[in-house]
């Protein structure tokens, strides 16, 4: 009972990754073509909500082809030396057993490289991990999974990573699945559960293997059996709800109470909550009237969200609310059916595309502005433009300063005005430090130390 069942159950093949079979089988072709050394994209990302079977698919995989597993999680530090110190060498290189046996590529032995959570790449701890990430991915020679939540928050970084992977999107598992998976465990622990406490279970974890299975553990702790009252001690699972959920909610259904609940629950602001609805309304609505009716209640809501900020009165939110919900819900003549892809809001991505970016030219300026003597402010405003101008401009400009300011890959493509994995940027990155190369300030450390070594000690100088 002290084993951690979630670790004790885990698939060894993917004949047993349950709940999926459709992704289970692309995952399959994908590493049936890594095997046959032919594959079509060298790394497949597994994409889809946390405990529906992504980490257990990918270990089930290595198990079932006999690879070895190199992994990384978020608890690692995951910078652009990191990723090239574990992902990247073990991708390039041979594999070997646990007892040092050489397994050779050319005879199938493989490696999988596996990177969870892939997706939340981000801040000062994790900085170059995507263009390192970027590099894995495309000189690879071995099978490299990328596991991640948020699709959207990893392929908008870089363009490589969407063209150059197979994606494989993995859903919500049933609440049938799932308690087929959970009798059987009880009867390998040897407890009698009741059917209604399965279901109570199974229900409970909202799609959530990985979550069922912890309560199954938490409730069977030290009984032989498990009955209705006991399932009922483990409460509802809520999975956060997104506005990808609410959309459908308001634009398909008729029951204008039921979007009007939807939408209050999800945990987002209300003016967030009108761009998603004022940006997707088109999409779902072809029926010009239907159109004409939800913008005016859109409209009407964006009235009352304009009165909050000018009276400081925030009881109008429930207004808005009522409108962006329960008026364009109600605004459609008949029920929408059938697939609708929405899209994130253009403005909020486009404020989210400059935030990054208004963090790599405060770097740049700040680097830039100490070497001119200026504040970051006045560099940005008097010099940076002038600067971007020269260095697009000029190779040897670009090269110099790119040294000189120490500059990182990121900023050398907000100066550029190109992505991170681009021709140019690279160019200047290959530049700066050539294969077998040093790079230009640890020359410079390296030969003022020499020069520290040659001169007297007790000798003074001007310089």
């Amino acid at each position: 009972m002290s084993d951690d069942w979630t670790e004790l159950y885990r698939p060894n093949n993917l004949d047993e990754v349950v709940g999926n079979p459709k992704a289970v089988a692309a995952l399959r072709q994908w590493a049936d073509n890594w095997a046959a050394g032919k594959p079509v994209k060298k790394a497949a990302v597994l994409i889809g909500t946390p405990g529906v079977g992504k980490t257990s698919a990918a270990l089930a995989l290595a198990k079932e082809y006999g690879w070895d597993t190199v992994e990384m999680n978020a608890s690692d530090q995951r910078n652009a030396d990191a990723v090239k110190s574990v992902a990247l060498r073990g991708a390039l290189g041979q594999t070997f057993t646990d007892s040092g046996e050489f397994l050779s590529t050319l005879d199938g032995n493989l490696k999988l490289i596996v990177l969870d959570e892939a997706d939340n790449l981000s801040g000062k701890e994790d900085r170059g991990g995507v263009p390192a990430l970027v590099e894995v991915v495309k000189t690879t020679k071995q099978p490299v999974i990328l596991i991640v939540n948020d699709w959207y928050a990893l392929s908008r970084k870089s363009s490589a990573l969407k063209s150059d992977t197979e994606q494989i999107k993995f859903s919500q598992i049933k609440s049938v699945t799932i308690r087929g998976v959970l009798r059987k465990i009880a009867k390998d622990q040897g407890i009698t559960i009741t059917d209604r406490a399965l279901e109570l279970l199974a229900d409970n974890a909202n799609g959530d293997m990985r979550s069922a299975v912890r309560d199954l553990q938490a409730v069977a702790m030290g009984k032989d059996e498990i009955k209705d009252i006991d399932a009922t001690s483990v409460s509802y699972r809520e999975v956060e709800k997104t506005m990808y959920n609410v959309m459908d909610d308001i634009f398909k259904s008729k029951d204008a109470d039921r979007a009007r609940r939807s939408l209050a629950e999800v945990d987002e602001p209300p003016e967030t909550k009108l761009l998603w609805i004022e940006e997707n309304l088109p999409v779902a609505y072809r029926d010009h009237l239907d159109m004409y009716k939800g913008m005016k209640a859109v409209a009407t809501a964006d009235k009352y969200l304009g009165r909050v900020y000018r009276r400081q009165y925030f009881g109008f939110w429930s207004y808005a609310g009522d409108f962006l919900s329960y008026g364009v819900c109600a605004a459609k003549t008949r029920e929408m059916h059938g697939f609708l892809r929405y899209n994130f809001p253009q403005y909020l991505m486009k404020m989210s595309r400059s935030k990054g970016m208004r963090a790599v030219q405060a770097s740049i300026c700040s680097k830039l502005g100490e070497a001119v003597h200026m504040s970051a402010k006045q560099t940005r405003q008097d010099i940076l433009p002038y600067f971007s101008r020269i260095y697009i401009s000029d190779q040897e400009f670009a090269l110099k300063t790119s040294l000189d300011l120490e500059l990182e890959q990121e900023e050398i493509a907000y100066i550029l005005g190109e992505k991170i994995d681009s021709a140019a940027v690279k160019r200047i990155m290959k530049s700066m430090n050539p294969d077998g190369e040093k790079p230009e300030k640890e020359k410079k450390a390296s030969s003022k130390q020499k020069e520290k070594k040659k001169s007297p000690v007790n000798q003074s100088t001007l310089f």
